[in-house]
């Protein structure tokens, strides 16, 4: 592909049917408040979600470690 082959960037790349392009053209035109408050609210679920995802079964205890014998534990003082 040569230079001359490139589409140009900008507004004429974004497409109409794409979510992502109408979802990015549209936090654009958005306050800044706006957007920093998605921002705060999409970290908040991303960490929900990790922490459900993380936690253990509530019908069954935590899994114990297994024991490593190659691992002792030395009292210091």
């Amino acid at each position: 592909m040569t230079h001359d082959d490139a589409r140009p960037a900008g507004p004429a790349m974004e497409g109409g049917a794409c979510p992502l392009c109408a979802g990015l053209a549209a936090l654009r035109q958005a306050r800044p408040e706006a957007v920093e408050h998605l921002v705060r609210a999409g970290t908040e679920l991303v960490l929900a979600v990790r922490a459900l995802l993380e936690a253990p079964p509530a019908d069954r205890p935590a899994p114990r470690p297994a024991a490593d014998t190659r691992l002792r534990r030395i009292d210091v003082g």
